[in-house]
């Protein structure tokens, strides 16, 4: 079991540079591919919001402009991209066959809607790399993390805002309360797991969670060689998840593996949940699976 792909969107806000780095430090480890694309929204789209009482002339020429702006920061993303590429001696190829035991990357441009062509994308990658949304990047970032957490049928790993660039991985925490979300995290984890130097096993006490849950989960990584040290606690006063990552730091995790929304997205928007609550705070990158 191993990553051999890994799609990196990027939006143009300040945290591009750190996603890429981080996706290419991931597939270093794996000799991986990391396919990063930028998705360039189509200004012909937002005529609606802006069209009205306004000239056909007046009209064109702002969506000739947003069109010009959108070219000019692809590029730039693209020779950022490049240069990273280039320091860190990773070849840019233009589809496979660079052998297993190589690091490669691509640059991938399109125009349409964010959210649905990482969906889409994302279904023919092994992991999506991308970071909490920030005060500047798009608008559609907490949009495209949900669709890649429900429509691609892949894992996400969510890096923190303002990403911090070094290797993960070393000391892994896994949420765990044994649903079906949280299994699929820990198998989508498992090429990392199997690395790590060190495993934890968090398990938060709760009526729909067995006292037994944590000491299950170690018996099964046994069978990969992996001896976890297994956690239980009871949820703080700010919840489960806050008490999750003040646990995961204590043990001074660099990564969380947890399942997403194991209850309903409205139900964890209304009530809140611990998918939430990483999603809103996590300072560490989080591997999500859904």
């Amino acid at each position: 079991m191993s990553i051999r792909s890994i799609l990196a969107p990027v939006d143009g806000a300040s945290d591009n540079r750190a996603i890429v780095e981080n996706a290419l430090e991931l597939a270093r480890t794996f000799n991986a591919h990391v396919d990063v694309l930028h998705v360039r929204p189509d200004a012909r789209d937002a005529v609606p919001l802006f069209g009205e009482g306004l000239s056909g002339d007046m009209v064109e020429e702002m969506i000739t402009s947003a069109e010009r702006e959108g070219a000019a920061k692809a590029a730039e993303l693209k020779a950022m991209v490049e240069k990273l590429c280039q320091s860190r001696d990773v070849p840019m190829v233009t589809g496979p066959g660079g052998g297993e035991d190589s690091i490669t990357a691509t640059w991938r441009e399109t125009i349409g809607r964010e959210d649905e062509l990482v969906a889409w994308r994302g279904r023919l990658s092994d992991l999506v790399v991308s970071a909490r949304p920030g005060e500047d990047s798009s608008p559609m970032r907490a949009l495209t993390m949900h669709a890649a957490l429900f429509e691609c049928g892949r894992p996400v790993l969510a890096l923190p805002v303002n990403p911090n660039v070094g290797e993960m991985g070393r000391v892994i925490a896994i949420a765990w309360n044994g649903t079906a979300q949280s299994a699929r995290a820990v198998h989508a984890a498992m090429p990392l797991i199997t690395r790590a130097y060190e495993v934890n096993v968090l398990t938060c006490e709760s009526t729909r969670t067995e006292p037994t849950a944590g000491d299950e989960l170690a018996e099964y990584l046994g069978w990969w060689g992996v001896t976890p040290k297994v956690v239980n606690f009871p949820p703080g006063p700010e919840g489960a998840g806050a008490s999750l990552l003040a646990h995961a730091h204590d043990l001074n995790a660099d990564m969380l593996v947890s399942g997403a929304y194991s209850h309903s997205r409205l139900m964890q928007t209304v009530m809140g949940g611990v998918t939430s609550a990483l999603m809103d705070t996590a300072d560490i990158p989080v591997l999500f699976s859904h």
